[in-house]
């Protein structure tokens, strides 16, 4: 069964609900992780486990996996806003029922903004684990890249894969988005810019949104199941 494809899809009876009760758990779930982690690391700005865990991370060879890092650490920023700017323009062109997917999913950056002042955390120190090899400024939670990696692979499966894949295609499509985010959120440890907490904190969030945001009928009507539809 296309778990993906039957979650944005209506009943079979025709009849559409405001909002997509799998897509909306799932939201709630993620969104209660999230604000389990984001009140912890506000009471406890350094987390043993979290050192632990990251020099685990860091003195692993990850083989060809390594080979991935520089790219996910050098997307980000306004190179970052500028790819998701040409992924919306691509949407706008081949898929443009599915505008609306896409631009409540970038939406995920506010939420980065708005936490990441809220929550001012010091990034990793070469006291406090083996190696940092990237030193970004502003505050190390939640992690903006890890966001960023979630959403952009979100957004081309749901208005691209969604559409243009058959079954076997997206499960594929799926399966490739979540291995692309496990090595983003290595490399945001591997490279002392994170803390584990951070990257968990900026999966949750962007799944919360982003399933929050595809739950509701309005923006599921533009999906890339509309093929299914029309």
């Amino acid at each position: 069964m296309d778990i993906a494809r039957g979650a944005l899809e209506e009943g079979r009876n025709g009849r559409r609900s405001a909002i997509n009760t799998t897509l909306f758990a799932v939201a709630a779930v993620a969104a209660v992780g999230a604000l389990v982690v984001a009140v912890y690391v506000a009471a406890h700005p350094f987390i043993p486990e979290d050192a632990v865990i990251e020099r685990d991370v860091q003195s692993t060879n990850w083989g060809p996996v390594a080979l991935t890092f520089p790219i996910f650490s050098w997307i980000g920023d306004a190179k970052g806003a500028l790819f998701e700017a040409i992924i919306f323009v691509a949407v706008l062109i081949f898929n443009r029922r599915a505008w609306l997917i896409a631009a409540g999913c970038a939406a995920t950056g506010v939420w980065y903004e708005v936490l990441s002042h809220l929550i001012i955390r010091v990034r990793p120190t070469t006291a406090q684990v083996l190696q940092v090899t990237e030193h970004p400024g502003a505050s190390s939670f939640p992690s903006g890249h890890t966001m960023f990696i979630v959403t952009v692979t979100a957004v081309l499966m749901l208005c691209f894969g969604q559409r243009f894949l058959p079954t076997w295609g997206r499960v594929m499509g799926w399966t490739v988005a979540a291995l692309i985010v496990v090595a983003s959120s290595l490399d945001r440890i591997y490279t002392g810019a994170h803390w584990p907490s951070d990257v968990l904190a900026g999966i949750l969030i962007a799944v919360a949104w982003i399933s929050f945001w595809v739950s509701l009928r309005g923006v599921r009507q533009g999906s890339a199941s509309a093929r299914h539809q029309d």
